[in-house]
């Protein structure tokens, strides 16, 4: 009986300390008080939202009433980032993070050079090479399906846009039926 009763006690113990340790995890802020939030983000000059106020752009450093709440980031007018941040009575709230456009580019050649061809990306017509390269700035990041007509023959390729950064793709006309 004694052995039983030392592990019926070590249960309870144990759930009582996973109990203390969720709480201490994830504490919801009192509200009716007022702390600040400073928030940095690379690159600079991102706008802040709070709950929907426009509170400038990064960095920053202001002061907001206490409790829980949700930050947006905004840069180039473009929402990269949501999250839900505690603002702590008489206590300031750092926020830094790494901010990337959603968005790429892609530089499309081809062989011979002076193919001129009409280029869809999605099948949605970007636009003609006209003897050169086309390039074109503003995808969404992800798998992107490419179409690249000569009038004769169109070749479809399939490319991954990556955040802010220029992807290139060489099509290759020469010696196709």
């Amino acid at each position: 009986m004694k052995v039983f009763v030392n592990r019926w006690v070590t249960v309870v113990l144990m759930a009582a300390c996973v109990t203390d340790a969720l709480a201490q995890e994830d504490p919801v802020p009192p509200r009716g008080g007022m702390g600040r939030i400073q928030v940095f983000t690379t690159p600079s000059g991102a706008e802040v939202y709070m709950e929907g106020l426009d509170l400038g752009p990064t960095p920053l450093d202001t002061a907001f009433p206490s409790g829980r709440h949700t930050l947006t980031l905004l840069l180039n007018g473009v929402e990269t980032s949501r999250l839900r941040v505690n603002v702590w009575p008489d206590s300031t709230t750092v926020v830094k993070k790494n901010l990337t456009l959603p968005y790429g580019s892609l530089v499309l050649k081809t062989n011979p050079v002076n193919c001129d061809c009409e280029v869809s990306v999605d099948s949605v017509d970007v636009g003609s090479t006209h003897g050169g390269p086309l390039t074109v700035d503003n995808l969404r990041a992800g798998t992107r399906t490419i179409d690249v007509s000569d009038g004769k023959r169109t070749k479809e390729s399939t490319v991954l846009i990556l955040p802010e950064q220029t992807v290139q793709l060489l099509v290759d006309f020469s010696g196709s039926e």
